[in-house]
């Protein structure tokens, strides 16, 4: 059974959060003391330049707690991360990160040294380019923000890796895997490189900031932020997952790298097949955890319901406000299918390629503004009333 550590934390106390982990090491059978010695890549969700407060990013506090950890036994840590449009110093300069690395002596790898990782096993991709830094590596120390997404359901231990790819070159990954069952099938493809695929095999720890979270139209900044008082640790990313998603009560059918991840062999997502330490899940009161209106699965994924007129009528398309929209074109830059032009005449807006675009929703997940909202389908009932009736065909999964 996979191993899980899920302990109670409520506030971003970078001395309580230290403790904590090394608590929840110790839980999952993993001592501290194996950090002497070892070059440590850090990696926190860095998406975007964003303050800790809306919970796009991992809180710099609990990344404080990591750095602490790690040289404190002796470690060197090295900060590891490519946001997915914005330059990292950028990035890390709005999350308050490069005061924190200064201050804690953390090594900040440049994003734009990259190597290439390959791994010739049953997968559909099997080259990967990445940050060199992981290659250099003797432990990889994961920190993960746990929030609701509008592709994937939900991002946490597995998603953010992905954040290890050169930043514009994440959004082409797109384009080879379009659906939601297709990219949660690439992430996939890609968690099973980084265990087997370099030549010493890497130690993956896992120590997600689920302090507060991220619920509604994440992972960017038109989520909500979300409390639900937890770190969840463990060395499988698809477990700490599952626990994660249960926790808030969000549906684990849904949450595809969970259970195409267990189907597959590369963790457990099963709440009863794995080894709960720490707290229960009865001690967290989380009702209610919202869903982004876009991660529901539904039956759009095959011919002939993915053609351009079904997804015009069945699937949500993004539309920018005028309201709030700046024009800094960001959406733009990061839209892998070419679908966003300038604005046109006085309309203050992008113009949008509908019949271009694949509903991946990169340009909602950078937009700094939150001006990018979802717009139903025009026959969008069809697709609740599918969704109804396949709730009600489906057990009751356990909290």
């Amino acid at each position: 059974m996979a191993r899980v550590a899920l302990l109670k934390c409520e506030d971003y106390d970078s001395l309580l959060i230290g403790e904590k982990m090394v608590e929840a090491l110790n839980l999952i059978g993993l001592e501290p003391g194996m950090l002497e010695g070892k070059r440590v890549v850090i990696k926190p969700n860095l998406l975007s330049a964003s303050a800790p407060e809306k919970s796009v990013v991992t809180h710099p506090e609990f990344f404080r707690a990591a750095v602490r950890l790690v040289r404190g036994h002796g470690g060197t840590p090295v900060l590891c991360e490519s946001p997915g449009f914005q330059p990292l110093a950028k990035v890390m300069k709005k999350a308050g990160y490069d005061r924190i690395a200064e201050e804690e002596g953390c090594e900040v790898a440049d994003p734009r040294v990259t190597d290439i990782l390959f791994y010739d096993g049953p997968c559909r991709f099997k080259r990967f380019e990445i940050s060199s830094a992981v290659f250099d590596a003797d432990l990889i120390l994961n920190l993960p923000k746990f929030k609701t997404h509008g592709l994937t359901y939900i991002t946490g231990a597995v998603k953010n890796l992905f954040g290890l790819i050169y930043g514009l070159n994440k959004s082409q990954w797109h384009l080879k895997a379009r659906s939601k069952e297709e990219f949660s099938e690439f992430l996939l493809d890609y968690y099973s490189a980084l265990l087997n695929g370099f030549e010493k095999r890497k130690v993956f720890v896992h120590l997600m900031d689920a302090v507060v979270g991220m619920e509604g139209e994440g992972p960017g900044v038109a989520g909500r932020p979300r409390k639900i008082g937890a770190i969840v640790a463990g060395e499988d990313a698809v477990s700490v997952d599952a626990v994660a998603t249960t926790v808030v009560g969000l549906r684990l059918k849904e949450a595809l790298t969970v259970t195409l991840g267990e189907k597959r062999g590369l963790g457990t997502g099963a709440p009863d097949r794995i080894d709960l330490q720490g707290a229960g899940l009865e001690e967290f009161q989380v009702r209610g955890y919202v869903p982004s209106k876009a991660s529901g699965r539904s039956p759009v994924s095959a011919w002939p319901l993915n053609t351009r007129l079904f997804k015009e009528l069945l699937v949500e398309k993004p539309v920018p406000s005028k309201e709030r929209c700046t024009l800094c074109y960001q959406c733009k830059a990061i839209c892998p299918g070419g679908a966003i032009g300038e604005s046109k005449g006085e309309s203050g807006i992008p113009c949008y390629d509908y019949d271009k675009c694949i509903r991946c929703y990169c340009c909602m997940e950078i937009c700094p503004e939150a001006a990018i909202g979802l717009k139903r389908g025009k026959l969008q009932w069809l697709m609740g009333g599918w969704n109804e009736w396949e709730n009600k065909k489906r057990p009751v999964e356990p909290k």
